[in-house]
């Protein structure tokens, strides 16, 4: 059940991420955008956190292995 939960809150912090990006096209304030932005990018990044506290380390690991391969030196 905690990764499930883990897995949303990587997923909305995906979400929240994107936010600053969509912020243009609004027509509000400038402190307005500049504070939603400020907060959805906070936001995401605690939710990217505290998702992989609860997916756990090895998923992490693996995934990061998968996704991030160091590429090997030639000697």
């Amino acid at each position: 059940m905690t990764k499930k939960i883990g897995w949303a809150f990587l997923v909305l912090s995906t979400l929240f991420f994107l936010v600053p990006f969509l912020i243009p096209f609004f027509t509000m304030s400038t402190k307005m955008k500049v504070a939603i932005g400020g907060v959805a990018l906070v936001a995401a990044e605690v939710l990217f956190w505290v998702g992989a506290l609860l997916v756990g380390k090895e998923t992490v690991q693996k995934y990061t292995k998968r996704f991030f391969k160091k590429k090997e030196k030639d000697s």
